[in-house]
């Protein structure tokens, strides 16, 4: 505290000097009431601008400027009745501010010698209490940062990596206008949540992505475990940003899921995020709802909240924060603007769930994955701790293709890294085939594990799916299975606040896929789901949301490891833990179970109405059965797979190669229409051997692309037919592809139409042409100008013959 200041000397009016510069900011912010007001105290002779300030006018910065000009030079008297009424009356004074003000103030009362004028006093209500209010406000943020520096402190406390928000990178979307519609191939109009419809320019620093967010709705999105809870914590420690001189309120959606009865704001607030001791909680929430700028609101993991948000009607009047209101009916005040209008507002959830929050933000962004280097500094991380594997560790990661996908996501890079110290002698063929290994690493670190204990946890797992919960009080768990859990890492723990706002223990898996493995494991292993209810349950899940959609915390992966665990490979490790849970006749039964499975499966291959991301979806599950017979049947009845506009990872791109590689000779298609894919989905898509037609459509590939594709050509060495249209190729690009094509002698037809080639890029083309013996058709568009060239063969020779007005050319 500074030291108080006798008005007697010409020490007040030194000190309204040397803050003259901050006043006049806070006075310019302060409503107009209150600027007149102020005026209002100064005596009628005062020399200054006669009229009062017009309410919104021009000329009211003036007036506080001449304000301040005459209090800096009256006498200390006057100086301090001013000064007494800019802090009872004036918001947003900075604490250290206020105190040196608030120290001279103290001595106005009954030493004023101003006669001949009545200031007009605040009322006697507000003068009581906007100085506590104040006070219990800067104790409460206080209180909060402090549990915040807690709360991150036992997180990072098993992170093997440091959070910084300036080298966590971002790329910037564009909310999602569609209208609601069924699952089908959307046209070209409409795009799904999980399109990239965001540009490559767009990356930038989830540090400078939030800058310009106070105040705003703002939502961030990503893949489940790629860090967005640890990012949400990691801010409210470090600010960065985020003003420190705001509240932070960290909210996370799984926690609120256990909120069953309505609330009030004070109750979310003190009883489910921090309580405050004494009295003062009302007080606390008044300076909120009359300052609601001043707070941070962080909603973290919608995907995991059990209620879809939705976008309300405008309405003008605002939510009663006294009311007690379902949780939903609160966060969703926040979002539509109806509660403490004017916050700043940021929600985390997955791409998929950004449909449900449509029209709420005002900007999106989207965390990106890992790239190698990014990955390759985990791994170095992780295994110095442990000192040992290291460099080992790396290059067995990078050359196993699920590995590398996994560990893209932090997360999974943790889960991958301890797969990696407990390495087996080969390397799992599928992903299922991982986890199985993974989830014996972690057990591992027990000494005294028997299969029961692994039956027990896949019964918690896959009781967990059943009602939706990813959270586990701690009576719900079985002590022994517990500490297992908490001795072996497969357990998080996390601080949960009750209703009630006592602080009660409670746990989730590592990662929401294990639990979606064990819930697997548990499906295969036990009789708890029936083969017809299995049969019910059984089906592909569509990348595709709409917002009629049934919401599901979990990320859609339970299937797919079923089908993983179908597997012979699996077939061992499965009739341990089935005689763990009882079953008679274990080996038998695990078999059938398997069968059913795979007869599942088939019925799928075998259906023709399945949509691309279905489709998609079918060829990582036979991926996952590694059965190579299902493969053959999934291309029997789709002879070229056709697939529009979504988001394609190299995994993607790893699972159709499987299916591609079971048909022999037979030869397939790939059609990619208005597909986003990084360049690395070419290099996994250069393992399909018995390509026939490749089809790249609608999406501004760009020369780069072409160029990478280029390098790729020569081995499909079954290739027919390629098309690249519309994929923004100009010249340099067209040099790459031709360059390219000199290597695929069987290509009997080329389109390149709907590019930028101009004439230099189709003398490229033309220029390869010769070489290609069995080539019979060419079509190409350049801007407007249709040209084609047609090849004669005069004994060896070709002549080549621009034709004008042609838009394909069949030649002989």
């Amino acid at each position: 505290m500074d030291e108080e200041l006798d008005p007697a000397d010409e020490n007040v009016n030194s000190i309204l000097a040397q803050e003259y510069s901050e006043l006049l900011s806070i006075l310019r912010c302060q409503s107009d009431s209150v600027i007149m007001h102020l005026c209002q105290t100064m005596p009628s002779d005062a020399v200054i601008l006669n009229k009062e300030p017009t309410i919104g006018s021009a000329t009211a910065p003036d007036h506080i400027k001449a304000m301040l000009e005459y209090f800096t030079h009256a006498n200390p008297a006057e100086c301090c009745n001013f000064l007494q009424r800019v802090c009872l009356l004036c918001e947003d004074i900075p604490m250290h501010l206020e105190s040196k003000l608030m120290s001279v103030a103290g001595y106005a009362n009954g030493t004023s010698s101003v006669t001949d004028w009545q200031p007009l006093m605040p009322p006697a209500e507000e003068q009581l209490i906007k100085r506590p209010r104040i006070d219990y406000w800067e104790q409460y943020k206080t209180e909060v940062a402090s549990f915040l520096q807690r709360r991150w402190k036992r997180m990072s406390e098993g992170l093997v990596k440091d959070t910084q928000p300036d080298k966590v990178w971002v790329s910037i979307k564009t909310a999602n206008r569609a209208r609601d519609r069924p699952d089908q191939t959307p046209s070209s109009e409409w795009l799904p949540p999980d399109c990239d419809y965001g540009c490559p320019e767009s990356r930038l620093t989830l540090e400078s992505f939030l800058q310009g967010c106070a105040g705003k709705v703002t939502v961030l999105c990503g893949q489940p475990g790629s860090g967005k809870t640890v990012l949400m914590s990691s801010l409210g420690q470090q600010w960065g940003p985020i003003p420190s001189s705001h509240l932070f309120v960290l909210l996370e959606f799984r926690q609120l899921n256990l909120l069953s009865s309505p609330l009030s704001l004070s109750e979310l607030l003190f009883h489910h995020y921090l309580p405050m001791n004494g009295d003062n909680d009302q007080a606390i929430v008044d300076y909120l709802i009359s300052n609601p700028e001043q707070s941070c609101w962080v909603l973290d993991g919608y995907d995991e909240f059990h209620k879809k948000l939705k976008k309300q009607k405008v309405q003008n009047e605002p939510l009663d924060s006294e009311k007690p209101l379902h949780v939903a009916e609160l966060i969703s005040g926040l979002l539509n603007r109806r509660l403490l209008a004017g916050s700043s507002v940021l929600v985390t959830c997955r791409l998929r769930d950004v449909i449900d929050l449509d029209g709420l933000p005002d900007k999106v962004g989207q965390l990106l994955p890992w790239d190698h280097q990014e990955i390759k500094e985990y791994i170095k991380s992780f295994f110095d701790l442990k000192g040992n594997l290291g460099p080992d560790a790396a290059g067995i990661l990078f050359s196993n293709r699920h590995l590398l996908a996994m560990s893209s996501l932090a997360a999974l890079c943790y889960i991958c890294c301890v797969f990696l110290q407990n390495l087996l002698p080969q390397i799992p063929a599928t992903q299922t085939q991982i986890y199985l290994a993974a989830v014996g690493a972690f057990l591992s670190r027990y000494p005294h594990l028997y299969s029961a204990e692994l039956c027990e946890l896949s019964q918690l797992a896959w009781r967990g799916v059943e009602e939706s919960r990813i959270i586990f009080l701690e009576e719900d768990v079985p002590r022994h299975i517990l500490d297992l859990s908490i001795k072996t890492g497969l357990f998080s723990q996390v601080e949960f606040r009750s209703q009630g706002g006592f602080l009660a223990s409670a746990y989730c898996f590592v990662h929401l896929t294990v639990q979606e493995f064990l819930a697997a494991l548990r499906i295969m292993t036990s009789s708890d789901v029936s083969d017809a209810d299995l049969k019910k349950r059984f089906s592909l899940k569509t990348r595709w949301t709409t917002k009629s959609d049934q919401k599901t915390v979990f990320t859609d992966s339970l299937y797919l490891y079923v089908c993983g665990l179908a597997s012979s490979d699996c077939t061992p490790a499965l009739v341990l833990v089935a005689k763990a849970a009882g079953i008679k006749g274990a080996q038998n039964w695990v078999q059938k179970r398997q069968a059913l499975v795979l007869k599942l499966l088939k019925a799928l291959c075998h259906s023709a109405a399945l949509t691309g991301p279905k489709i998609l979806q079918l060829c990582h599950c036979v991926q996952e059965s590694q059965n190579q017979q299902l493969a053959q049947q999934v291309v029997s009845v789709r002879p070229t797979l056709e697939l529009r506009n979504f988001w394609l990872l190299p995994s993607d791109i790893d699972a159709l190669a499987f299916v591609v590689n079971s048909v022999n000779n037979t030869g397939v298609g790939l059609d990619f229409g208005a597909c986003s894919m990084e360049l690395e989905c070419l290099d996994a898509l250069s393992q399909c051997q018995y390509l026939h037609f490749l089809s790249f459509r609608s999406r501004k590939y760009g020369d780069k692309f072409a160029e990478k594709l280029s390098s790729i050509l020569p081995r499909f060495t079954a290739l027919r037919k390629l098309e690249f249209c519309g994929a923004s190729l100009t010249a340099a690009g067209a040099a790459s592809l031709a360059s390219g094509l000199q290597c695929c002698p069987s290509i009997t037809e080329l389109n390149f139409s709907d590019n930028n080639l101009q004439n230099e890029g189709i003398r490229h083309i033309a220029d390869v042409l010769a070489k290609l013996q069995n080539l019979v058709s060419v079509k190409y568009v350049a801007l407007k100008l249709y040209l084609n060239i047609k090849v004669v063969d005069y004994s060896c020779f070709y002549l080549l013959i621009f034709c004008a007005g042609w838009d394909e050319i069949t030649l002989p």
